[in-house]
This record gives structure tokens, C-alpha cells and sequence, in this order.
């Protein structure tokens, strides 16, 4: 894993002398939040027209989304394995498709080989190859549409959804994409989704997607489906969600839960205002930790103890500590690290 970290700022030394000037102020921030407020379509669109924007975009996918450790997606990767292993469980096993790999984030910090992934983006899978050959690792990556019937067989014994549910907006959207999930996926084959700090609101909330997933042929895992708080990091607390199936049946569901229903519709709400100044203050405070230590609490554990928390820093800062001092009590240890910056 540290080596893939260590070839990815490499690559993106390569990479920067590419970016054509006039594309060099922009911001990480600033790129995803064009091109996810378009529909896939749109963003490839965008990409192909404005020449070097995907090299922008690939080399700050590098040194930002990656940055050795400290970026959101490789965290959430890094949060993931952790809970794996604490679990003694072999959820990734087998013939592994990761769905939206950008640079390969789940095969280089999970240490896989032979992972087939796609994204939307050839930039951002030119790096992924660009790392995996200074490696020497075997990954095949092509370009797809998540949104789209997926370009495979059903073969795959892992899928991996590593941040990307949360984009998905529409329901014909969402049905094509659990429905490419399922078919794809041999029985009894695991589905791996993470959902970042801000996509759902509630553990009631969780709880509906979760049980909205399983008419697609899934049952969900309760032991490894809940929330990720990291222990190492007191003000630079990080979460995301886990969900984790494993397919039982070819079912397809007519909807997902209502005609209506969709991710953006279970998001933490938050104004357009507030959402540009947390954009604007997580430029100017990178994430300064690189998190290593993880817990899960189960979607169990979250209904029974905090039902109607929203999932706001506040809130889930409370929950944490409220586990923190019940093991405590239980003679256990409570890591209190040195206070850190950070988001």
C-alpha cells in the first residue's frame, strides 16, 4: 500500500507537466463540483471538449483525492480495509470489479491484483495504469457509464462501490445500476458499498436504502453494514457508510423504494451557501492526518442507541465519544491522540 501511495505523487509529478496552463488554477473542489452537478453524458462531454481538463482533473485526483493517505476517497479505502480485518471476514475475495476505480484507489490501498475497474473518465484510468505498471501490478480498467447496462459477465465474485452510490440522482439511474450489480455478480457473491459524511442523514435513513438494495436479489450483512467513525483524530474526525450484501437471488426491483426516491434525496441537508463555504475552508485546510485506526458501528448498534441523530459532525462527534467511554467502562482502551487540523 505505501508504495502505491508513493508511485501515485510520482505519477502526478508526471502528470502536471501536461496540465496546459490556462487549466492550472483550478481546484480539485472546483472540478468535481462541475462535473458532478451534470449528468454522466454531460461530464464526458465536458471533459472531451475542454482539452487538458482531464489531465487537470487525473493529476488532482493524484495529489488531492489520493494525497498520500490523507484524500477522502483513499481514507474511505483505508476505513474499509480496516473494518474488513477487524472482522475476520473475507468480503473481497475472488474476481473483483470495482465500479467508478478512478486511479485505482481500491486495488492500491487494498493491495489487489487482477481487479477489473471502470470509470467515466480515460484521464483518470491512465494514471491508475501509470501507477499499476511502476508497480508491477496486473489491473485491467475501461471506460464505462455506471449509469449504463455495465459492459461485463456475470462472472465477479466482489463488487466494489467505493463512493460512487451517493452521485446516482434519478430512479431510472439507480434501478439500472443495482440491476447491473446483481447480474454481473455470481450467487452468493458480495457487494461492497461506502457512502461518504453527508449522504445520509439518519440511521433510519440508512436503514431504508439498505432494505431497498435487498429487492434486488441482495440480503444485507447487519454486522458489516453501519457507520465508520476513525479513533485517531480528535478534530479531524472522519466517517463514511458501509454497506455490505451478498447476492442470493436474480429478484429485480420494479423501484427503489418510491418513484421519487433517491440518493440526493437522503443527503444531510445543507444550503447552497453553506455547502460553498465548506468547499471553499476544505481548500484551505487540507486534511493534515492520515488516518489508520477505525471502528464500525453496526447499523444494529446506531438504531437502537441513536435513532434519530443526524449525521453532522456534532452528532457523530458525540457518538463517537459515547462508545468511547461505554468501552472504557468495559475496561477497555480509549486512544486520545494530540488534537489535529483538518475536515
Amino acid at each position: 500500500m505505501d508504495d502505491w501511495y508513493r508511485e501515485c505523487g510520482k505519477v502526478a509529478d508526471l502528470i502536471e507537466r501536461e496540465v496546459p496552463d490556462w487549466y492550472r488554477s483550478r481546484t480539485f473542489a472546483g472540478i468535481i463540483g462541475d462535473i458532478k452537478a451534470l449528468s454522466p453524458k454531460k461530464a464526458s462531454s465536458l471533459i472531451a471538449r475542454k482539452k487538458g481538463l482531464g489531465t487537470r482533473y487525473a493529476y488532482l485526483y493524484l495529489a488531492k483525492g489520493v494525497d498520500g493517505g490523507k484524500g477522502y476517497q483513499a481514507c474511505a479505502c483505508e476505513a474499509l480495509r480496516s473494518v474488513l480485518k477487524d472482522s475476520r471476514r473475507d468480503a473481497i475475495r475472488g474476481r473483483i470489479l470495482d465500479v467508478g476505480c478512478a486511479v485505482g484507489v481500491t486495488a492500491g490501498v487494498l493491495d489487489l491484483e487482477g481487479v477489473a475497474g471502470f470509470d467515466l473518465f480515460p484521464d483518470l484510468l491512465r494514471a491508475a495504469r501509470q501507477v499499476d505498471s511502476r508497480i508491477g501490478r496486473n489491473n485491467t480498467y475501461v471506460v464505462a457509464d455506471m449509469t449504463r447496462e455495465w459492459p461485463f459477465r456475470s462472472v465477479f465474485d466482489t463488487v466494489v462501490c467505493g463512493l460512487v452510490c451517493h452521485h446516482l440522482r434519478e430512479q431510472n439511474d439507480i434501478l439500472a445500476f443495482f440491476t447491473s450489480a446483481s447480474r454481473v455478480l455470481v450467487t452468493g457473491g458480495s457487494l461492497i458499498i461506502t457512502l461518504p459524511s453527508g449522504s445520509v442523514s439518519t440511521t433510519r435513513q440508512l436503514e431504508e436504502i439498505a432494505g431497498a438494495i435487498e429487492g434486488f436479489g441482495f440480503r444485507c450483512d447487519g454486522e458489516l453494514t453501519g457507520m465508520v467513525v476513525s479513533t485517531d483524530g480528535v478534530r479531524s474526525l472522519f466517517w463514511m457508510f458501509v454497506l455490505l450484501f451478498t447476492k442470493t437471488s436474480d429478484s429485480r426491483a420494479a423501484v427503489f423504494i418510491h418513484p421519487r426516491f433517491g440518493f440526493p434525496d437522503v443527503r444531510t441537508p445543507v444550503s447552497r451557501e453553506q455547502k460553498g463555504e465548506r468547499v471553499r475552508s476544505s481548500e484551505k485546510n487540507p486534511r493534515s492526518v492520515r488516518h489508520t485506526a477505525f471502528r464500525l458501528l453496526s447499523l444494529e448498534e446506531l438504531y437502537s442507541s441513536f435513532p434519530e441523530s443526524v449525521f453532522v459532525f456534532r452528532n457523530v462527534r458525540t457518538i463517537a465519544d459515547s462508545e468511547d467511554r461505554d468501552r472504557s467502562n468495559q475496561g477497555g482502551t480509549c486512544p486520545m491522540p494530540e488534537p489535529c487540523r483538518g475536515a
